[in-house]
């Protein structure tokens, strides 16, 4: 999440990345960054929440800040 630029190079994101509430953030990332397996149907959740969309990133990183700075 940080090497792809979705928030800022500050201590408050080091801070964030080990509190629990960061672990959904991180699946997700994870799960949208990883290549898919040989056979494997393209499938999504439509009902899940997106915890990657921009909007929500960037009101996600004005919360660290605020919260972690």
């Amino acid at each position: 999440m940080f090497e792809a630029g979705l928030f800022g190079q500050g201590p408050a994101f080091w801070r964030w990345i080990e509190t629990d509430a960061a672990q959904p953030y991180l699946a997700a990332f994870a799960a949208d960054r990883r290549p898919p397996e040989p056979g494997e149907p393209f499938a999504i959740d439509l009902a899940a929440d997106d915890l990657l969309a921009p909007d929500r990133l960037a009101q996600l990183a004005l919360q660290i800040e605020a919260d972690h700075a």
